[in-house]
């Protein structure tokens, strides 16, 4: 039976090369994070849809229906309600928000 030495020693540093274009960047984690298996895919398809339904109903209530001016809040309310707006009417109300900034950055300190 022969003994054969195997061993090697690497004299000088391998190069640096860069990772591969498929495992680095945006593309790289989309495909990690986002479409990684089938249950992450369908959580993603799933996380789009709803964010697709709910952004516009916020951006018409928090934006578009809004009430952005007035004294207090009596601008905001509906007939109903004695107010200005008509009956089904919703909206954010940024005119209380403004009269009652204070109160809601300190609260009602004695």
């Amino acid at each position: 039976m022969q003994e054969h030495d195997m061993s090697w020693v690497r004299t000088e540093m391998a190069l640096a090369q860069p990772a591969p274009p498929t495992e680095r960047g945006a593309y790289a984690w989309v495909r990690k994070n986002l479409i990684g298996s089938v249950g992450d895919t369908l959580l993603t398809v799933l996380g789009i849809a709803i964010v697709v339904w709910v952004l516009p109903q916020i951006i018409n209530w928090a934006f578009i229906n809004a009430v952005w001016t007035g004294p207090d809040r009596t601008v905001c309310t509906t007939a109903s309600q004695g107010g200005i707006q008509p009956d089904g009417w919703t909206g954010a109300c940024w005119a209380f928000v403004n009269a009652k900034f204070g109160q809601f950055m300190f609260g009602t300190y004695p």
